[in-house]
């Protein structure tokens, strides 16, 4: 019985030791799993900050640690060289190039990374990152993660101002609002809410102090003197004079493309899209302010939006007619409301008027940006009942209506986008505002946008299978 007893718990040790020893391993194993899941999105992040430096980084290098692209003909590029912009590359075989990261417990650590440019129309690039945990072993970790980044861009926010901005007790806000003096929202701010130096709920157009109250700032309030303040989310504030930029691409770009319109003779331009991915384009004559009406519009001509989406006007341009009036040729009679079909952003040296309604073919598929050096002004012969979508920045000026005060023919008027102003502003020519922000501009920046410098952020992450 002694010896059966001893032999019993022997047995016993034995397998006490046996599950110790494989719970240690599989627990080892783990751990080298995390690590090699935490170097890898080390890896996405490391690729970021080569974006904030350059946005266009992945169209002119191959990182130190992307694997060998291959170029269309077959020649393999080694990582670490230049890259010609506009040429596509495919990656071979499982994961070729390592950087090394880290020296753990667990034994050396390193990342590769293969990277996907944006798809016409998108800045979506992404990326895909495969970290290996004890690389100096016999039977390495590897897990891999693939990511989706886009800049920042003025089109995350619903407002965009370098002045005060003020909303009423009607008012309700979906998208994220800045300014860089105060914000007085007295309705309901559903995003959080930056204001460089107050934010507040007052009857005066300025706030007399910080006062975010909760029940209207229900998304979050940041100024000057609030935990965390307006400084820790934005240490360098927005720069309006960075926009400049934005605008002269697109005129070069609508230069090359042939859809880049300037003649001194034209009192502006008048701009309507058609649905089926076309735009009408009529010269405006015969003097006068064409925001408060237009004198002569010329015989239109047809062009397809154009693949790299820039348009380029000269002299201010008027997108969508709620007039009546007929053209020089008698082809085309107002009103001439749009529906664009496409991505495109509008760019003037002068004014952009609203001057009809704005629509999208599909929703989540199209946008239009429309960036003025000036002001964006909504004309006085818009309807009467006034629906228009887009993100549209006013450099300069103010995003305006044409007069300050309601009028008899101006009821209602819905603008679902992105506004960015110099100066604050107004809509007041219409008894009835309502401000909706345009989710899509979230992760569908019109071309060319102005982004925010130096600012990334993650549209999705997820662990995938490594290259084979």
């Amino acid at each position: 019985m002694t010896i059966a007893l001893t032999g019993i718990l022997a047995l016993l040790v034995l397998a006490s030791l046996s599950f110790a020893r494989s719970s240690t391993t599989q627990t080892a194993r783990q751990g080298r799993g995390d690590i090699a899941l935490q170097v890898a999105d080390a890896g996405v992040n490391r690729y970021i900050s080569r974006l904030v430096e350059d946005p266009r980084y992945y169209e002119r290098w191959i990182d130190l640690a992307e694997d060998p692209r291959i170029d269309p003909y077959g020649a393999v590029h080694a990582p670490g060289t230049a890259w010609t912009p506009g040429v596509p590359w495919t990656y071979a075989g499982p994961s070729q190039s390592w950087v090394q990261l880290q020296d753990a417990r667990f034994g050396t650590a390193a990342y590769s990374l293969r990277v996907t440019p944006p798809e016409p129309g998108s800045d979506l690039v992404t990326v895909q990152a495969t970290g290996q945990a004890s690389r100096n072993s016999p039977s390495p970790v590897t897990r891999s993660v693939q990511s989706q980044i886009h800049p920042s861009s003025i089109a995350d926010f619903q407002m965009i101002s370098n002045a005060s901005i003020k909303y009423g007790s009607s008012a309700t806000t979906t998208g994220k609002l800045y300014s860089a003096g105060d914000i007085n929202h007295q309705g309901v701010a559903q995003a959080p809410a930056y204001a460089q130096h107050w934010v507040c709920s007052s009857n005066a157009f300025n706030c007399p102090g910080s006062n975010p109250t909760g029940s209207v700032f229900t998304g979050g309030a940041y100024d000057s003197a609030t935990t965390p303040s307006f400084q820790s989310k934005f240490p360098t504030p927005i720069d309006f004079s960075h926009f400049t930029q934005s605008r002269l691409d697109i005129k070069d770009a609508a230069e090359a493309g042939g859809t880049a319109w300037n003649d001194p003779t034209a009192n502006g331009w008048l701009v309507q899209f058609l649905a089926d991915g076309r735009a009408r384009v009529h010269k405006i004559t015969g003097g006068g302010d064409i925001g408060s009406s237009l004198n002569t519009i010329g015989c239109p001509a047809t062009v397809n939006v154009p693949a790299n989406g820039a348009m380029y006007f000269e002299q201010s341009v008027i997108v969508s007619d709620g007039s009546t009036k007929t053209d020089s040729c008698s082809s085309t009679v107002g009103p001439r409301p749009s529906v664009v079909n496409g991505r495109v952003t509008i760019a003037t040296k002068g004014n952009v008027y609203i001057g009809g309604n704005i629509t999208y073919a599909s929703s989540g598929d199209d946008v239009l940006g429309l960036i003025s050096a000036n002001e964006v002004i909504i004309a006085r012969y818009a309807p009467r009942v006034l629906t228009w979508r887009a993100a549209s920045l006013a450099q300069s000026g103010q995003w305006r209506t044409y007069q300050g005060s309601a009028t008899g023919n101006h009821d209602d008027m819905t603008y679902i986008g992105s506004q960015t102003t110099a100066d604050g502003g107004y809509a007041s020519m219409y008894s009835n505002r309502t401000y909706q922000y345009d989710e899509t501009l979230q992760r569908l920046r019109p071309p060319f946008y102005p982004i925010l410098e130096g600012s990334w952020e993650t549209f999705y992450w997820r662990e995938v299978q490594p290259p084979a």
